[in-house]
Formats: C-alpha cells, structure tokens, sequence
C-alpha cells in the first residue's frame, strides 16, 4: 500500500492513502519527527514589575501554537501587568483563525500596538515584551520583542544557540539610539553624586522626565513620541532534534553572561525544566552577592527564567549520548 502523513496538532501517523485521500508522499522520506512540549519558570521578585506566561493556543484552522512570554516593568507594574493579561487573547483576536507565519507576524504587530495604547491609557508605566510562539505540526517558532528581556533557541542537539531577540537598549543599540536623536532626543549618562557620568546611556525627553535607558517598550507615555512599539520580529525552522526555548527578565542578563546561562540550559536538558528554570534564576542571584554577602537572599532586580521545552517524542532513540542523529 501506498504511505501517506497527516499531521493532526503536530503528531504524524502514517496509513494506507486510499483509505483517507490525504497526500501522497515517498516512503523513503523521513517523517516530521512528534515533539512533546514542557513548560517550566522561576522567578525571585524584588519590586514585583516582572510578569510572564505559558499557555497552548488552538485557533479556529486548528493550528496549535505554544506560546511563552516574559514582560519587564518599570515606573510601576502597571503595563507589564497589562501585557501579561491581555496579549495572548489579542493574539488569538489578531490571527483571526489562521496560524501561518505571515499570520502570525501580522498578529504579533498588530497585538503590541494595541498592547501600546491600552497601556498608555492606562498610567505612564513602561514594560518589555518577548515572547515565543512555537508551532510543533509546521516545526517552526516565531519570536517579538521590544526592549531588552532576550531570548534564546538552544538546540537539543549541542549545536549553536540563536538569539531571537534583538536588544533595543540605547546603550548597546546603534540602531535605537539614530532613530532617537533622528526625532530631536537629547542621549547622555547620568550623573552621580561626584558629577561624574555613569551608568547606560539614556534617552532625556525633558519636562523634568527622568533618563530612560530605552524607547522601544509598551507603554511609558512619559517619553512621548519618542517610544516606538513596533516589534522585531522573526521566524524560523524548529530543529528536528527539537530545542529548549529560554526567556528571561535583564534580572537573568544582566547578572550572568549568555554563555553561561545556555551553558546551564545545554547541562540540564535531561533535568526537569522548572529545575533548570530554578538553576537559572539562583545562578543570577548568587553572582549578584559574589562580592558581598548583605541579604544574601534579596535580588538586585526582579529576575524572571521560563523555559519552554519542545523534545521529541523519541528523544531516547535519536539522542543516546547527547548526540542528534541526522538533526538539521
């Protein structure tokens, strides 16, 4: 008999083709490979601005997305809040049933503008926004973001690690900081008591309005027309070997380098995901006190880890020895 494949929520079967018409293909082509997804976060708070969720979305096409997102306030909780409440129904809302790629990057847009406005409405509160949306039956992940909170694709195979966020801080953006000062934006340090500039560069949009460090946010009316909500976004193909999906607060970044915290991803990929969520965090908060020990226990900032794990079914058959056979 003939073989054919029918993916029905990312799982693939296989049958005789007369018996359901679906599409026929050769049966020396390997199968889309199954994948199972776990969830996993860990957050210690210092000032409570930090927000983020996980949750499986299954649109009217009956596409099924896992999405993951973490959300960094400042000038108060307000707008993270809001992001965390609102952005997955205003996704649904915008993909208006359809879960292709072009889709989606329209609802991702479309999400943080309204996000944008509500927000602005709401009080003067700012916040970050990443989030992840990975569609295991097309194997294929789609990220946005606006602000600083990175994320990462970590292979399960031991290849190299992707960023799929781009960092919008004025400091480290050249990007951000031409279209600042294309609009009339004033960027400099900050002075210490000493008089002395120090810390990142930041954006003064004056009226007495303090620095921001970056323009690229949801909300924070106070910075004017100098703020920007639209998103980077990007879509790629999903390792057949499948990948651990990381997003974390600059409580995480900000503390540890990036090699180190995928360093920690890749040792625990066969741990439980909180744990390695767990790891993550506690890393970030013991290099904080590595010079002293004052409230050991009390974070420098709100740090936030979620990990979104997407392994294949028959992880033990292809990767015996940590090694991805015929990953691509």
């Amino acid at each position: 008999p003939r073989l054919f494949t029918m993916s029905v929520l990312g799982v693939i079967d296989t049958g005789v083709i007369d018996a359901f018409g679906a599409e026929i293909v050769d049966a020396s082509e390997p199968l889309e490979p199954s994948f199972e997804i776990q969830t996993g976060s860990a957050q210690i708070v210092l000032k409570g601005e930090d927000a983020y969720g996980s949750r499986k979305l299954v649109l009217e096409s009956s596409d099924e997305l896992h999405v993951t997102f973490v959300c960094d306030g400042h000038g108060g909780a307000a707008a993270a809040q809001l992001c965390a409440d609102k952005l997955l129904p205003i996704l649904i809302e915008e993909a208006r049933g359809d879960g292709s790629t072009a889709s989606l990057q329209r609802a991702a847009t479309r999400a943080c503008a309204r996000l944008h406005a509500e927000a602005r409405a709401a009080s003067t509160a700012g916040s970050t926004l990443t989030c992840i949306i990975v569609h295991p039956g097309r194997r294929e992940v789609t990220a946005f973001n606006l602000g600083d909170s990175a994320a990462w694709m970590v292979p399960r195979d031991g290849s190299a690690a992707t960023l799929l966020a781009e960092d919008h801080r004025l400091d480290t953006s050249e990007a951000e900081r031409e279209r600042v000062i294309a609009l009339g934006g004033r960027l400099a340090h900050a002075r210490g008591l000493s008089g002395e500039p120090g810390g990142p560069l930041r954006l003064w949009p004056g009226g007495g309005v303090g620095g921001a460090a970056q323009a690229r946010v949801v909300g924070d009316s106070r910075l004017g027309d100098f703020v920007d909500a639209t998103p980077a976004v990007t879509s790629l193909k999903l390792p057949r070997c499948g990948a651990d999906f990381l997003v974390c607060s600059d409580g995480v970044w900000d503390a540890l380098p990036a090699e180190a915290v995928l360093a920690t991803v890749r040792g625990m990929m066969r741990s439980p995901v909180t744990l390695a969520a767990s790891a993550i965090v506690e890393s970030a908060l013991n290099q904080r006190h590595a010079y002293d020990c004052d409230g050991y226990r009390r974070p420098r900032d709100d740090t936030t880890a979620l990990l979104l794990r997407v392994r294949r079914s028959d992880e033990a058959e292809v990767l015996p020895a940590g090694g991805c056979l015929g990953c691509s």
